[in-house]
């Protein structure tokens, strides 16, 4: 039976988001070593706000300004997601334990279906939450017992992003360039404010131009990966994309060891697992209710926009 290649290229697009995510935090941290990282932040929002919004105008889709109480707890959390990222990035910490721990957003959704929307977590949640636990102590272990606490920023932000995504379904209504350039406005006066919120910390190298250069280079990978991310989430299931967005972590991790010369440390790959696994086992149990039900459980622009926020968090979006 031949292969339909429009089933193949929400695939390929997420594939080229992910990729394009990855060099985005790579370039974050090589760009940080020659500027604070409220700098880099700043540049982040600016260039994709600048060309998405330009890229909404031309399609003629209306942008909002003050939006609804659901828009702004989506662009807020999401800013303060941001922002935490690139203050870990910036604090040093090794972007594969960044992207590992930022995405143990699932659980904290089902944790806050709970109070929220009246959901008690199963047995199966909470056997997720303690190995995520676990294995955020195996990743971190060494770094906390040091007074290195940054991975709980990392931890808050994965939280953020939780909350963020709860309402994102009351949003169906706007395309997606509108949430993302309302985020992306939102984001950007928080990066500023984080100017005098944070000192400006001392950098390890004089800034030059392969510095700018990098920035640039974080502001237009920011762009190519929400661009092909939404061809993926408008084109594709969402829940099965989600799930083939994981395999970001493939990139993340070889980056950091080739381009940031971080060696890869065996004792911690046991955590790796313990973190993802639940990860992936609460995205497949999206992708079986999909199958069931014929229609996502969330809506495209939902799960498109949370994981703009991710992707770019981490992270940050994934994540901002």
């Amino acid at each position: 039976m031949p292969v339909n290649n429009k089933t193949l290229q929400p695939y390929l697009w997420i594939l080229i988001s992910g990729f394009a995510f990855s060099w985005m935090v790579t370039l974050a941290a090589l760009a940080g070593r020659g500027t604070a990282w409220q700098v880099v932040a700043i540049v982040r929002c600016a260039i994709p706000l600048v060309l998405i919004a330009l890229w909404a105008r031309w399609d003629r889709v209306p942008l909002v300004v003050f939006g609804t109480p659901t828009l702004w707890l989506r662009s807020i959390s999401g800013s303060c997601s941001l922002v935490g990222t690139f203050f870990v990035i910036g604090a040093g910490m090794k972007v594969t334990d960044l992207y590992t721990v930022a995405n143990i957003f699932p659980i904290w959704v089902a944790l806050l279906s709970w109070p929220m929307l009246g959901r008690m977590p199963t047995g199966l949640v909470w056997l997720s939450i303690a190995s995520s636990i676990a294995g955020v102590a195996i990743l971190q272990g060494t770094e906390i017992q040091a007074g290195d606490f940054n991975v709980f920023v990392v931890v808050a932000v994965s939280m953020l992003t939780a909350l963020a995504m709860m309402g994102l379904n009351r949003l169906k209504d706007l395309d997606p360039r509108a949430i993302v350039v309302h985020f992306s406005g939102t984001a950007l006066l928080v990066a500023i404010a984080s100017l005098f919120v944070f000192p400006l910390s001392p950098t390890r190298e004089i800034f030059n131009d392969l510095h700018a250069l990098e920035l640039i280079g974080v502001g237009i990978a920011a762009t190519v990966g929400q661009y092909f991310l939404t061809k993926a989430f408008t084109s594709g299931d969402p829940a099965r994309v989600s799930v083939a967005s994981l395999t970001q972590f493939v990139f993340v991790l070889v980056l950091d060891i080739l381009v940031l010369s971080n060696p890869l440390q065996w004792h911690k790959l046991w955590g790796i697992p313990l973190i993802l696994g639940p990860t992936i086992w609460l995205m497949m149990q999206r992708v079986k209710t999909s199958a069931l039900t014929g229609a996502p459980p969330l809506s495209v622009e939902a799960d498109q926009a949370n994981l703009a926020i991710c992707a770019d968090s981490t992270s940050g979006e994934r994540p901002a």
